[in-house]
């Protein structure tokens, strides 16, 4: 109220005008994925597709959700990465429990769902789970060469985890869990 007498000047919606600053920070790829969804969102809209528009709503939450929680960080393809990951393994989830309970109407909406989301995340410019698999397990390759007892906290240590994940393309959180995987596999 005071800054309205004061004709300070200050946006009506304070968080809105922060949070799209933020997102002018970050990747060109997110910010073209950000609006390919909103594009997308409409046309799901005008076309009445229900299903869609209610899961392209979900994406845009959950990347809301996310900006909200950086506090002002970059974002990335790898942040959107992980995000639709993270939607895809929740909808799995919830289809061994709708299986559970004979619920097949359920588990059909779920598997169109995460249909849509992998649709999205083949989109984004990043490495696929078998490409990161393959660096991964090439160097670990390596690391074992060198230290046949190697552990699997010594094995995250020696990534360069600044370099890795733009030079791979990949996610650090897709990076360590192909080690993980990689690791448990060799052991």
């Amino acid at each position: 109220m005071l800054a309205r007498r004061a004709n300070i000047g200050l946006p009506k919606n304070l968080s809105r005008y922060v949070l799209t600053s933020a997102r002018f920070a970050s990747s060109q790829s997110y910010v073209d994925s950000v609006a390919a969804l909103k594009k997308d969102l409409k046309k799901a809209m005008i076309a009445k597709d229900d299903l869609k528009k209610t899961t392209i709503r979900g994406l845009l939450s959950g990347i809301k959700n996310k900006e909200i929680d950086a506090q002002g960080k970059d974002l990335d393809e790898f942040a959107l990465h992980d995000l639709y990951s993270k939607l895809i393994t929740q909808r799995k989830d919830s289809i061994e429990e709708f299986l559970k309970n004979n619920r097949s109407d359920l588990v059909e909406r779920e598997e169109s769902e995460i249909k849509i989301i992998k649709n999205y995340l083949e989109q984004l410019p990043v490495a696929s789970e078998a490409e990161v698999d393959a660096k991964v397990s090439d160097l670990l390759t390596k690391l074992k060469q060198s230290d046949p007892s190697l552990q699997l906290k010594d094995a995250f240590k020696k990534f360069d985890w600044k370099a890795t994940p733009s030079d791979w393309r990949a996610s650090a959180g897709m990076i360590k869990a192909s080690i993980v995987r990689q690791f448990k596999a060799r052991s």
